[in-house]
C-alpha cells in the first residue's frame, strides 16, 4: 500500500528533525499484525517474538503489551526482554553458542525454558544449575530428519549448528534423562524461515506435533511445552503472496486439538520474528548525488548496505528490489518516469539498495522509502563499515513522533579505543 500525503508529510518531518538515514516504525502497524496473529491461530497457540529480528526496547514493549511473549538468543536480549516488561515465565533462551554469563543469568532470573543445542550444553547447564543449586527448565532442540522443502532459508533436516540430530537424541535417551539438575519440559524445533505457503507450515508443524507425541510415549514423560518453531515469511518482492492465514489456522487447529486432547495442558509455543515486524518499518534515506554511467542512472542515498544488509541480498533474502517508494521535496507534479540503480554511501559496488527499478524522475534531497523494513534491519548490518554510525530509529504514534534509539557514530566508536604510545 502507498504512503499517504500525511504519511509522508509525518516523514518528511521527522528527517528533519532527526536527520537521515533514519529507520520508522508504526506503532499501529506493530499492534495490528501482532493482533492478527493472535487471531488467526488457535486460542491454546502462544507466540513468543525473536528479538533478534529487532532489539530496540520501545519495538519489544509494544509487542509485550499487545500479549506477545519472548525468544532471545544472547545476554543482550536477555536484558532487552527484562527492561520491556517481559516477565521471565515467559522468555525463553536460544543459541549454538551460550556463555556462561548467559547460562547463569537464564537461571538466576528463572526463565520458561533454556532450549538446550548439543549434549554437551546439556552437561554445561547441568554443572552450572547444581553450582546455584537449581534445576534447570530445558527443551532440546531437535535436528530433524524432516526437510522443509518451502523454507526460503533452512535451518532443520541437513547437517547443522543448530540443535542436536534426532536420531542422535535417541541414540542418547538415558544420558539425557539421567541428567542432574535437569528438568526436560519440552522440546524445539525449527524448520526454516521466510515461509510463505500456509501448507508447508502445516506439514512441519504435523511433524513436530507427531516427534514429540512419539518420545513422550517411548520415553514414559509428559512435557509441558512443545515449540513448533515459525517461520512465517513476508511478501518482500513482486509475485510473493501474503501468508495465508485462515488457511493456516484450520489445519492448525485440528492438530493442535488432537495433541491436546493427549496432552491436556502442554504450551504450545511459536516464535515469530520477521513476520511481526517487518511491514511496519521502513528506512529513509536522502539523495546525495545523481549521475549516469555507460548508460544507467545512479541515485546515491546516505543509507545503504551499512544499515540495511537485508535490502542487498543477505541469507534467504536473494538479490531482488525491495518495495520503493519515494517522498519529493518538490512541489512540482512530474509524470516523468526513469530507471534509476539506487546505491548507498560506501565504497563497494555492492552497496545497492535497488537495481533497474522504475521511479518518478528524482531530483537531489528526495527521501527514499525502503519498505517492509522493520526486521533485521540496522543490528543485523555492518553499521562499522566506513564508520558512518548507527542510524536513528523513530517511532511514529497516531499523535506523536518519537526518537526510540539516537543516532550513534565516530564520537562513540573513538570512545572504545585507546592509542599505545
Amino acid at each position: 500500500m502507498s504512503l499517504c500525503l500525511i504519511e509522508k508529510q509525518r516523514i518528511l518531518s521527522a528527517a528533519q528533525q532527526f536527520g537521515t538515514p533514519f529507520y520508522g516504525y508504526h506503532k499501529s502497524e506493530l499492534q495490528a499484525t501482532a493482533q492478527r496473529l493472535k487471531i488467526h491461530l488457535p486460542s491454546q497457540i502462544e507466540v513468543f517474538y525473536s528479538l533478534k529480528a529487532n532489539p530496540n526496547i520501545a519495538i519489544c514493549s509494544i509487542l509485550r503489551s499487545a500479549g506477545i511473549h519472548a525468544e532471545v538468543c544472547s545476554f543482550y536480549e536477555i536484558e532487552a526482554a527484562l527492561k520491556s516488561g517481559f516477565d521471565p515465565k515467559n522468555i525463553i533462551f536460544l543459541g549454538p553458542a551460550k556463555s556462561d554469563i548467559e547460562l547463569i543469568t537464564c537461571l538466576q532470573i528463572g526463565i520458561y525454558a533454556i532450549i538446550c543445542e548439543s549434549l554437551h550444553e546439556l552437561k554445561r547447564i547441568s554443572q552450572h544449575a547444581k553450582t546455584l543449586n537449581k534445576i534447570a527448565r530445558i527443551a532440546l532442540r531437535i535436528n530433524p530428519s524432516h526437510i522443509s522443502m518451502s523454507a526460503l532459508l533452512k535451518m532443520g533436516g541437513k547437517p547443522s549448528q543448530f540443535g542436536i540430530d534426532e536420531e542422535i537424541i535417541f541414540e542418547n535417551k538415558e544420558y539425557i534423562l539421567h541428567m542432574p539438575n535437569i528438568q526436560l519440559v519440552g522440546i524445539h524445533v525449527y524448520h526454516g524461515t521466510r515461509i510463505l505457503n500456509a501448507s508447508t507450515i502445516s506439514e512441519n508443524t504435523e511433524y513436530i506435533l507427531s516427534l514429540a507425541d512419539r518420545i513422550q510415549e517411548e520415553w514414559g514423560l509428559i512435557f509441558e511445552m512443545i515449540d513448533i518453531g515459525g517461520g512465517f515469511g513476508v511478501p518482500y518482492f513482486e509475485n510473493e503472496e501474503s501468508l495465508d492465514l485462515p488457511i493456516l489456522k484450520s489445519s492448525f487447529f485440528i492438530m493442535i486439538e488432537k495433541y491436546l486432547k493427549k496432552y491436556l495442558n502442554a504450551r504450545i509455543i511459536l516464535e515469530s520474528g520477521r513476520y511481526l515486524v517487518a511491514e511496519s518499518g521502513f528506512l529513509i534515506s536522502k539523495i546525495i548525488d545523481i549521475k549516469k554511467s555507460k548508460g544507467e542512472l545512479f541515485v546515491i542515498t546516505d543509507g545503504g548496505t551499512h544499515c540495511h544488509m537485508p535490502a542487498v541480498g543477505i541469507g534467504g533474502i536473494v538479490r531482488k528490489n525491495f518495495p520503493i517508494e519515494i517522498i519529493s521535496n518538490s512541489t512540482k507534479l512530474n509524470n516523468t518516469h526513469e530507471i534509476y540503480n539506487i546505491t548507498g554511501p560506501l565504497c563497494t559496488p555492492g552497496d545497492l539498495l535497488a537495481k533497474q527499478i522504475c521511479l518518478p524522475k528524482l531530483e537531489i534531497n528526495d527521501l527514499i522509502v525502503v519498505k517492509n523494513s522493520g526486521a533485521y534491519g540496522p543490528t543485523a548490518s555492518p553499521v562499522m563499515f566506513l564508520s558512518h554510525g548507527f542510524p536513528a530509529e523513530v517511532l511514529f504514534s497516531s499523535d506523536h513522533i518519537y526518537c526510540i534509539r539516537d543516532r550513534f557514530g565516530y564520537e562513540e566508536f573513538f570512545n572504545k579505543q585507546s592509542i599505545i604510545y
